[in-house]
């Protein structure tokens, strides 16, 4: 679930963005392209987004709010299409949920909660992976969360 926490974080102030000034309908239709994987890269919600803020495709937002240009929309759509499909079920109803509250609640971190607290509930899934290296003070890893040790022989080497 650490893509879509990391895509969360991203695209939350966007779609704070888009609810408050463009309305929650434009948002509702993209929570359910979200979860039936009709937001792909090339067509997503993120540039129809920029296309609909000023009519000219400049972009949406700026000022004090986050700005959303064509660029970083595209950015934003491939986060999206990277996601696996429970994680865009996750998301679909964490936007739902967040849609359904108060108008003075939707903003990012708002989001964010609704999206955690339903990843929380999924539950998580453990993936084990086996790396190997070898060689004096080699080391495998793919992600590490906590310390490392590594052993080795008392003596030292000297290369000279």
């Amino acid at each position: 679930m650490s893509d879509l926490a990391t895509v969360s974080a991203e695209i939350a102030p966007y779609l704070a963005l888009a609810a408050n000034s463009l309305g929650t309908s434009v948002i509702t239709a993209a929570q359910q392209r979200i979860a039936e994987r009709t937001v792909t890269a090339g067509e997503g919600f993120f540039r129809r987004l920029v296309r609909r803020g000023d009519g000219a495709g400049g972009g949406l937002g700026g000022a004090t709010q986050p700005l959303l240009d064509a660029e970083r929309a595209d950015v934003l759509d491939e986060l999206l299409a990277g996601l696996t499909d429970e994680e865009r079920q996750l998301l679909s109803a964490a936007v739902a949920a967040w849609l359904r509250g108060p108008a003075d609640r939707r903003d990012a971190p708002h989001l964010l909660d609704h999206v955690g607290r339903l990843a929380s509930s999924a539950g998580g899934r453990t993936v084990y992976n086996t790396p190997t290296a070898t060689g004096q003070g080699s080391i495998a890893a793919v992600e590490i969360h906590g310390d490392i040790h590594m052993g080795g022989s008392d003596r030292t080497r000297d290369s000279s």
